[in-house]
């Protein structure tokens, strides 16, 4: 896998995360309502993938919801940086390379 690739699994498995804790939060007062986690599992090649969401016969406590979803956020905006990172590192890269082909071109003449 690419770091495109791992950031983007990392990126699906926030989003996961926090429409758990969402949907937690907003089922807190729905009668016989049981919480929902999702599980996450490496995958081989780089990243991680969504394994399952997992009912849970705990009731909602919306501080610890809260919480997961504070760090939902925080993971998918630490993905979603390294991808810009990663972006503006291919773009540089293609930045030396295209003047050294100028140069090469130049020098050619």
């Amino acid at each position: 896998m690419d770091v495109f690739s791992i950031a983007a699994s990392g990126m699906h498995a926030a989003q996961a995360q926090m429409s758990a804790a969402a949907n937690n939060i907003a089922n807190e007062n729905t009668p016989g309502y049981k919480t929902q986690s999702v599980d996450l599992v490496n995958v081989a090649a780089g990243g991680v993938a969504v394994a399952g969401i997992v009912q849970n016969n705990q009731p909602v406590d919306p501080i610890a919801e809260i919480v997961k979803l504070k760090q939902a956020a925080i993971m998918y905006d630490a993905n979603a940086m390294v991808v810009t990172v990663a972006s503006q590192m291919y773009g540089s890269l293609l930045n030396i390379l295209d003047t050294q082909n100028r140069y090469a071109d130049w020098d050619n003449r």
